[in-house]
């Protein structure tokens, strides 16, 4: 009864979430015409769907923590700035295309993991096909790819640090959902077979 509400919870307050960062990311596509107000918008509208056909997880993490981590995790993207001057000009074509790829992956790696998607560590079943058969946190992986992109294009200290901060909570963020999900031999059998994180053959 308990999960059950835990779960309805989530679901409710994600929805909400997303709804709010739809309706958001719209209005600042609006104002400034730019990329990622537009890729932003599509990837929360694309996230908002699928929190209406997620399937409840069989087990859900309870160590604090992850939560926490989870939570800042998913915030940190809404506070990159844009910056109207680079001091590497030569990198903004690289960032642009980067970018373009980063959305694409990032879309494909939703509808690979569909109705497994969660903000928290949860087992909802054991993703092994489209994405997931390259490594094993490719939205992890292709989010990290667009935000790169996006500081190569809006070149700034801040924007920088923001970045490195991702990469890292991340990392951190993957090795704890690792470490819950490894309870299921499906899983084991899964990190056995695909064997990198984030990028094939490297990390």
């Amino acid at each position: 009864m308990l999960k059950k509400m835990v779960y309805s919870l989530g679901n409710l307050t994600g929805i909400a979430l997303f709804t709010f960062l739809c309706t958001a990311t719209f209005q600042s596509y609006q104002k400034t015409g730019s990329l990622f107000a537009f890729t932003i918008v599509l990837i929360n509208g694309l996230i908002l769907a699928i929190y209406f056909v997620r399937r409840e997880p069989r087990t859900l993490i309870e160590f604090p923590f992850a939560w926490l981590i989870s939570m800042v995790t998913t915030v940190l993207p809404f506070l990159y700035r844009p910056i109207q001057e680079a001091f590497l000009p030569e990198f903004l074509n690289l960032g642009y295309y980067l970018q373009i790829v980063g959305v694409a992956t990032i879309v494909g790696s939703l509808l690979s993991i569909r109705g497994s998607l969660g903000i928290v560590p949860a087992n909802r079943g054991i993703k092994i096909g489209g994405f997931y058969r390259i490594v094993r946190h490719p939205l992890y992986a292709s989010e990290l790819l667009f935000f790169s992109g996006y500081v190569l294009s809006n070149q700034s200290l801040f924007n920088f640090v923001l970045l490195v901060l991702s990469f890292s909570m991340q990392y951190s963020r993957s090795r704890i959902e690792e470490n819950f999900l490894s309870n299921d031999p499906g899983y084991k059998l899964y990190m056995s077979s695909t064997r990198y994180r984030f990028i094939p053959g490297l990390l």
